[in-house]
């Protein structure tokens, strides 16, 4: 059988399966086929957002399952977003029972303390490193060692007896620290 290579099927199919390889035999295709035309218009619907990225960054293409799974998260960001507008209307008008505008607000208020408990972990994460990141010397039993954090050096007179029992003369390192 023969089949051309350019048509807008065997186009749809290189697409939908992301792949540049056509199969050898017809039943697999076949039955591709009908996958295909099956989901084609719900599986686009879903994708929409990833193929409108993909058609504007022609080098970058994705899998059926990443096209899937990244337009996926895409709506529900979209959702996301609206519901969390959507509870800054509760400010000018407060929702009726069992209406969408009502779940539109629940879903929105949940965004928030989800996000606001996010920032709030995050924040805590980023104040107990920095904490921790303190240059505080502990003993093996816990407690805080309070030493300078340079080591104690010998008086000028034990130094000076030290060089001259050793016949030598120390040089001095001035700092310059205020």
């Amino acid at each position: 059988m023969k089949l051309n290579i350019n048509s807008t099927t065997a186009q749809l199919y290189r697409w939908f399966y992301a792949t540049s390889r056509m199969p050898e035999s017809l039943c697999p295709y076949f039955w591709k086929l009908v996958l295909m035309w099956t989901f084609i218009l719900p599986y686009s619907l879903l994708c929409l957002p990833v193929i409108i990225l993909e058609r504007l960054d022609r080098s970058q293409t994705h899998s059926t399952g990443e096209r899937a799974g990244y337009g996926f998260l895409c709506w529900f960001i979209m959702y996301m977003i609206i519901c969390m507008v959507t509870v800054f209307g509760i400010l000018f008008e407060f929702p009726e029972k069992d209406t969408l505008y009502m779940q539109f607000v629940l879903v929105g208020f949940i965004g928030w303390a989800v996000l606001i408990a996010t920032g709030i972990h995050f924040a805590i994460k980023y104040l107990k490193e920095k904490w921790e990141s303190r240059n505080i010397k502990y003993d093996e039993d816990g407690y805080r060692i309070w030493s300078p954090t340079e080591p104690e050096q010998d008086s000028i007179i034990v130094s000076f007896v030290k060089a001259s029992y050793n016949k030598y003369c120390p040089k001095i390192d001035w700092n310059h620290n205020k």
